[in-house]
């Protein structure tokens, strides 16, 4: 039988999402971890932002060429955004080389950035 004053007394809430910046965890996954969930969280964020602006110019420059206002010659934009993908692609290969090399923990880094982009 469990004495009253264990019945009595309120449990102690399941880890959550709080628990993931505790002072605790941080020293024990260490700062690469930290920096990989930050940066992650970071892109997330500003992947949602770029992909919002980027959908409304798209719906604008399809109405306005919809309704004849402009004409867009999308031919011509095509190898201008090949450009900007291969600069993007080159851009993210040289982060993750630096990432690979300069970090203490590179697998500490990549699992804290995982981690910061689920969240």
């Amino acid at each position: 039988m469990l004495p009253i004053t264990a019945l009595s007394q309120p449990m102690e809430p399941p880890g959550g999402a709080g628990d993931l910046l505790s002072e605790a965890l941080f020293l024990k996954l260490g700062f690469s971890f930290m920096i990989g969930l930050a940066v992650g969280f970071a892109l997330k964020v500003a992947f949602k932002i770029a992909l919002l602006m980027i959908g409304v110019v798209l719906i604008a420059l399809f109405a306005l060429q919809y309704h004849g206002f402009i004409i867009i010659d999308w031919a011509g934009i095509e190898p201008h955004y090949d450009s900007i993908a291969h600069g993007i692609r080159t851009t993210g290969a040289a982060f993750l080389d630096f990432a690979a090399h300069n970090l203490s923990s590179a697998a500490s880094f990549f699992a804290g950035l995982a981690i910061g982009l689920k969240f």
